[in-house]
Formats: C-alpha cells, sequence, structure tokens
C-alpha cells in the first residue's frame, strides 16, 4: 500500500509534453528504482532492475527528453543498461565488468580444459612458411593461446596443435589461399634498328599510342607504344634484319607466375685481376649484359599490368686500377595491356664508328709506297635498341 501511495506521488507530480516529447518532473526523495521505471514508461520501453541498485533520487526537471533524463540518470548514479531481447537490464557498471570478467573467464577455462588435437596439412600450392606467418600474425591469429602450429620444408606441409574447435577455421584459410595462381607466358624480343629506319618503325610495325616518358640527349630516352598487329611479328623482324636495317639480339620467351618477376640476360661477363689483403690474386669477373626483367599482374578485366626494368651495361674504355669501368643505361616503366597485345620499349641509342680501306689492286700491297695507293674511311651510325614484350595468359 505504501508503495502504491509513492507511485501515484509521483505520477501526480510529474507533467507531461507529449507535443514535444518531453516531460517535466519534480521528484523530492523517491526510490531510484522506481524513479527508473516511470520515467521509462514514459519513453516507452520496458526495463528490469537489478535488486541491488539501492537508494533515493531527487528530480526538479522541465521540458527535458525522457530518453536524455534516463540517460544522466543512471550516468550519475554508475548505472548502465543493456539489451536483452526487448527488454532494457539496469544495473551497476561494475557488476556488468564483473559479469563480463566472469565470462571471458569462463571461456577460458573452457579453452584450457579443451584437448588438443594435431591435424597436419599438405600444402600444395603456396609455401608453408607463407601459412605460418599468416596463423602467428600478431594482429589477428587463428590459434588459441595453447595452440602452435610448425611447417616442413622438405615435404611442404603444415603441422597444427590446438583445440579442434580452432581447427575449422584454420582449414578454411588453407583452402582459400591454397590454390594454383595464373602463369603468364613473356616473350621478348631484343632487337637493334638503324637510327636512319627508325622513322618507318611506326608504318612498318603499325606502332599506336606512343608515349615519351623520359630523354636525355641524344643517349638515352624511352618511349613506350602498342602494337596494332603483332600476328607476324617474327617474319617482320627477320624481314627487317634481312634488309639489314637490324640485328635481333635475343628472342627469349618464358613463364612466370602471376606477380612474380621473370628476368632476361644477355651479355658477357668481363675477367679482372684481383689482389686480397695478404697479397694473393685471383680472377673475378663484372657483369657487362643487357637484362630485361618483367613483372606481370594479371587484371580483373582480363588485361595485364606490366614493370618493365632494362638495364644496359656495356665495357668502358675507362680501366681504374685494373678494374674495367662498366657503362650503365637503366629505364622502367609501367604500362597496361591486352592479353596478347605486344608492347615496344624504344629509348637506348648506340653509336658505331666502322673503318674502312680503299686502295687499288696490287698496289696498295707495295711495301713502303703501299699508302700512296690506300685510303681508310671511317662512317659513324647510330643504333637504338627495341624491345617488344608479348603477356600472354596461360
Amino acid at each position: 500500500m505504501k508503495k502504491l501511495g509513492i507511485c501515484l506521488l509521483i505520477f501526480l507530480n510529474i507533467q507531461f509534453c507529449f507535443a514535444k516529447n518531453t516531460i517535466s518532473i519534480d521528484l523530492e526523495n523517491v526510490s531510484l528504482a522506481d524513479a527508473i521505471r516511470v520515467i521509462a514508461e514514459r519513453i516507452p520501453c520496458r526495463v528490469s532492475v537489478k535488486p541491488t541498485i539501492v537508494g533515493s533520487v531527487s528530480l526538479h526537471l522541465k521540458a527535458v527528453s525522457a530518453e536524455e533524463t534516463l540517460d544522466l540518470l543512471l550516468a550519475s548514479h554508475q548505472l548502465i543498461k543493456h539489451k536483452v531481447d526487448d527488454t532494457w537490464v539496469i544495473e551497476k557498471s561494475v557488476e556488468r565488468m564483473k559479469e563480463n570478467q566472469d565470462s571471458v573467464q569462463l571461456q577460458e577455462s573452457s579453452v584450457n580444459a579443451a584437448p588438443l588435437v594435431t591435424r597436419v596439412w599438405q600444402i600444395h600450392y603456396a609455401k608453408a612458411d607463407d601459412m605460418i606467418r599468416l596463423l602467428q600474425d600478431n594482429h589477428y591469429t587463428l590459434l588459441s593461446k595453447r595452440g602452435a602450429v610448425h611447417a616442413d620444408t622438405r615435404t611442404n606441409t603444415l603441422c597444427v596443435h590446438d583445440i579442434l574447435e580452432h581447427m575449422d577455421e584454420i582449414n578454411r584459410l588453407i583452402k582459400r589461399l591454397d590454390i594454383p595462381v595464373q602463369q603468364v607466358l613473356i616473350e621478348a624480343r631484343l632487337v637493334n634498328i638503324d637510327h636512319s629506319f627508325e622513322r618507318e618503325l611506326g608504318m612498318h610495325f603499325s606502332v599506336q599510342n606512343a608515349e615519351a616518358i623520359d630523354s636525355e640527349k641524344n643517349h638515352f630516352s624511352l618511349a613506350v607504344a602498342h602494337l596494332a598487329d603483332a600476328s607476324l611479328l617474327d617474319v617482320k623482324l627477320a624481314a627487317l634484319e634481312n634488309e639489314g636495317h637490324g640485328e635481333i639480339i635475343s628472342s627469349p620467351s618464358l613463364f612466370t607466375a602471376n606477380q612474380q618477376t621473370a628476368m632476361i640476360e644477355s651479355g658477357e661477363e668481363i675477367p679482372y685481376q684481383e689482389t686480397s689483403r695478404n697479397g694473393a690474386t685471383s680472377v673475378a669477373f663484372k657483369k657487362a649484359v643487357l637484362a630485361l626483367k618483367v613483372t606481370p599482374q594479371i587484371m580483373p578485366d582480363h588485361k595485364v599490368l606490366l614493370e618493365l626494368e632494362v638495364n644496359q651495361d656495356k665495357p668502358s674504355k675507362h680501366v681504374v686500377l685494373g678494374v674495367p669501368a662498366i657503362s650503365t643505361r637503366h629505364m622502367s616503366t609501367h604500362v597496361l595491356v591486352k592479353n596478347g597485345q605486344t608492347v615496344v620499349l624504344g629509348g637506348i641509342y648506340e653509336e658505331d664508328q666502322t673503318w674502312e680501306t680503299d686502295r687499288i689492286p696490287f698496289l696498295g700491297k707495295i711495301p713502303l709506297v703501299g699508302f700512296l695507293f690506300r685510303q681508310q674511311n671511317s662512317s659513324q651510325g647510330k643504333r637504338k635498341l627495341f624491345i617488344f614484350v608479348t603477356p600472354k595468359i596461360m
């Protein structure tokens, strides 16, 4: 009967303004639990107040939001609410923290009590060592605190020792990642073309979309273009060589996995004598090669993004302390091509000087006076290196 009187008093002392969804409250020394219930009814929402919530409260508010009033009331008394089905449970924050701690401890004790099992996976396409790094990632690990993982590099197998409930998630990850990687066939053609014939190259090969990337006066520049039709590329290059306008240096073809670098080298290693600190001598070698590095990345639209690097190292005339100097030229670019389309890179110039001797037969070979009947002529030519690259998704 006393409780009914308190609730009636609360109801009479609260004036509601439904138009603006606000309430005016004038409470004096009312039970905290009752105040929470009455305000919750005007939100409206269902609440369940824990019996550990005791004490009284006085509220004198005008035209305030019912939701904000409830939140302020809970916060001022270190209370929290959490939803269970369609009911808000009101309890002390320390109790909630203790419940969470108890839940965590219960979960940990359950994990600690669970038996450990061992499972071995045969990794077919990936590397077992790479799988270990994923499973033991510091930010996100699929292993429990008791779990352990080992890899046998000889057989490329993965051994996991953990509780059973973690094994299913590990198995899903391995099945998702242990898949074959697409292969790309890289066909390359390295050709030296006369500078005088360079202008006719576009018409001869139907070069389109040429783009200059970099330039350096008469010695080094990089241009990238696409071939409109590369179906008879080898035939056209052979005809170019037969006409004396070019020289095919190399025509390599090799497979590489998606996003893996393939490298092609053509050249020589120059030997030189090397002396150690104790006076012993040995023969060392320096590379003077033309190198092409290609890293393909298969795109979703069946195109290939190529990362291309070209190095041309040639022996220089200079020798420092018995070590030959190497003249180095480097260029790199990224280009997007269709599957099977040929991209052309050009930009490294070479200057050749040839000597020819013209002489009158018999007279030019006479000792002492033969030089009067012969003449030496020199001619300079300039050649440019072109690289044709064709990626094909297999």
